[in-house]
């Protein structure tokens, strides 16, 4: 098995850290040697993340500090908590994210808002602060967002979440046209469906869970550490070379059915 050694000893930022593909992330990045500071808004699921790290790898891997990712000021006081405490920050992970499917007729102006200020103005606002100090400092530095393949296949139910993700993924590759003759990598990972985070929603219907299974070409579901490892090679010095691409990790879904067919199948959608 592949060690993804480029990771270790690098300091790691992730946004969205206190649960799910967060944590699962933050847990892989500390067991391949690398040490994290997991963010969001909320402190207590922060140290639950922290906490289960220590108990399988030790203290001092991992912190938690708080941050509202759509707010620029809290955003720059999380880049300085998170310097101070990993004395360098090598690699952002933007995972912060806000999902709830709805029909785009039944979406509000607010639930649309909502997302676009989480997804892309807060995807936007931690990469512009870490990638600027990045640059004025003359450091090497990688980002990894995360979108998913709706992002570029559209998918019913989820207009908000699939329109900010959009634009993620053309700051993606955007921004790594611009600041990869710098030293700054900015790629993605698409990690389809798995049951973590905010789209557990289906793990309740074990009907609709295994027609999304049937519907996937590798026949399973996705495993949190199977994109935390994607999300770990692209931080690593083992894709040096890799500049605004997307890797989709999602068992060939992406080339069979849509992510949310069964939309008008879930209760009160």
């Amino acid at each position: 098995m592949a060690t993804l050694s480029g990771v270790d000893g690098k300091g790691i930022v992730v946004t969205g850290g206190g649960g799910g593909l967060g944590s699962a992330m933050a847990a892989e990045f500390c067991r391949l040697g690398a040490r994290v500071v997991v963010c969001g808004r909320t402190k207590d699921t922060l140290n639950e993340t922290v906490q289960a790290i220590e108990a399988e790898l030790g203290p001092g891997k991992a912190f938690a500090v708080t941050v509202d990712v759509r707010d620029p000021a809290s955003v720059a006081a999380m880049a300085d908590e998170a310097t101070e405490l990993l004395g360098a920050v090598d690699g952002l992970v933007n995972n912060a994210s806000g999902l709830f499917p709805v029909k785009a007729e039944k979406l509000t102006s607010n639930g649309f808002d909502s997302v676009i200020k989480i997804v892309l103005n807060g995807t936007w606002h931690c990469t512009s602060e870490v990638g600027r100090r990045w640059l004025e400092a003359g450091r090497e530095g990688a980002v990894v967002n995360v979108l998913t393949p709706y992002a570029w296949m559209g998918a019913p139910g989820i207009v908000h979440n699939a329109s900010a993700k959009g634009g993620v993924l053309a700051m993606t590759r955007t921004l790594g046209a611009e600041w990869s003759g710098r030293g700054v990598r900015v790629n993605a990972i698409a990690p389809g469906w798995m049951p973590v985070g905010g789209t557990d929603f289906l793990a309740g219907d074990p009907a609709v869970r295994q027609r999304l299974i049937d519907a996937i070409p590798a026949g399973r579901l996705l495993k949190a550490e199977e994109t935390a490892r994607a999300a770990a090679y692209l931080l690593s010095d083992d894709a040096s070379y890799v500049v605004g691409e997307v890797l989709t990790i999602d068992g060939g879904h992406h080339l069979s059915k849509g992510l949310y067919e069964f939309i008008d199948e879930l209760p009160g959608r």
